[in-house]
């Protein structure tokens, strides 16, 4: 065999194996990683009058990115440079297209830095492609890796690594808005299950998860039950969207109010609705829990215990929700005349230990302590969060 077939099957075999990699590459990191952003962008910039479909939108934009690396490579093509540097121009668009977050407090997207200078790095790109041939710098760096496939190999893979590294740092890496739109995908397709699995595994909250687990535990009638086992921030005001701080993006909030009972064109903040609601007499089961958890949540025990009974028979025949039991339980213990007497042994044993715990740890470890014990509890939620 020439030397000439040789270097032409090596090329052939580094440009599959890039080509491979690359597309491998982008259709999961858009797949995976960025399908709930581009379901956003695609609502948003729609107005929602189309839907993103997570495997189509990631094979179509996969196939332009190799059409513009093809176009790339055509353009460049009495270039002897390695090919991996023709998926650079692919690398640039796909920044641009994921570089995209929420402008605080309001509800709409911006792209960020990446859509200006990925444009710019473009035109950089050209001028180097086009230097570096006309000083003969990539002939010679071509000819010094002749007949040496496996370090030509590597040399293309290490260019294609750095591309991915750059793309999975420039474009939208926010953990906890990845996480809320993930939620709020899940909750759109009715996985409850999903949306409370991811909030979970958070570690920073915010006002908007508050929002969406409440909002999932309402629909598996669970959110008396189990709200106060997730992280929670806000307060009451973070259980239903207001615009600023707490919003939808794909959730309509004319559904959201749907579910509650009644919608208004004036936006109220939580309790405000919630005790409308309640003059004009049209409570039900979600909003008694709305209003009840809103209470707990602002720690407003004396509210919380004369609205329960107006839902709730309390007395120690009938079991109550988990979370309703420990606030009344807690509120019995917090008042030397309370408005009602609490009793459950079961309970009571486990607050004891609580107290227990808590004198007996004086230092910074104290919460880090019961938060490992009782961190899913409202006695918890109400000293220290």
């Amino acid at each position: 065999m020439s030397k000439g077939s040789v270097i032409n099957n090596q090329d052939t075999l580094i440009r599959v194996v890039c080509t491979f990699v690359f597309s491998l590459f982008a259709f999961f990191y858009l797949y995976y990683f960025q399908a709930d952003l581009l379901t956003v962008m695609q609502h948003v910039f729609s107005q929602g009058q189309t839907h993103y479909n997570h495997l189509i939108g990631a094979i179509l934009i996969t196939l332009v990115l190799l059409f513009v690396q093809l176009a790339i490579a055509n353009l460049f093509k009495k270039v002897k440079m390695a090919w991996a540097f023709t998926f650079v121009p692919s690398a640039l668009c796909l920044i641009m297209l994921t570089d995209v977050h929420p402008v605080p407090n309001e509800s709409r997207l911006e792209f960020g830095a990446g859509v200006y200078l990925c444009p710019i790095a473009f035109v950089v790109y050209s001028i180097i492609v086009c230097l570096s041939n006309s000083t003969g710098l990539a002939e010679a760096f071509r000819s010094s890796f002749n007949n040496r496939i496996v370090r030509r190999l590597w040399v293309n893979i290490i260019v294609l690594l750095s591309l991915m590294v750059l793309i999975c740092v420039c474009g939208n890496n926010d953990k906890l808005y990845h996480v809320r739109i993930h939620a709020e995908q899940c909750i759109l397709n009715g996985d409850y299950d999903g949306a409370l699995d991811a909030i979970k595994h958070c570690e920073e909250p915010d006002e908007n998860l508050t929002m969406l687990a409440a909002y999932a535990l309402s629909h598996k009638k669970q959110l008396p039950e189990s709200l106060f086992e997730y992280q929670l921030k806000g307060g009451a005001k973070a259980m239903m969207p207001d615009g600023v701080k707490t919003r939808f993006e794909l959730l309509p909030d004319t559904s959201f109010y749907a579910y509650l009972g009644n919608c208004y064109r004036q936006r109220m903040q939580t309790m405000h609705y919630l005790n409308y609601q309640k003059r004009h007499k049209r409570m039900n089961k979600v909003t008694a829990d709305y209003l009840l958890c809103g209470y707990l949540l602002d720690k407003n025990l004396d509210s919380f215990v004369r609205e329960i009974t107006r839902h709730y028979a309390v007395n120690d025949s009938v079991s109550l929700p988990k979370h309703y039991e420990e606030a009344l339980l807690l509120y019995t213990h917090l008042h030397s005349t309370p408005y009602i007497i609490y009793k459950n042994d079961v309970l009571n044993a486990d607050f004891q230990d609580y107290q227990k715990l808590e004198n007996t740890i004086f230092n910074a470890q104290r919460k880090t302590a019961l938060r490992d014990t009782y961190g899913n509890t409202y006695w918890y939620y109400y000293m220290y969060e």
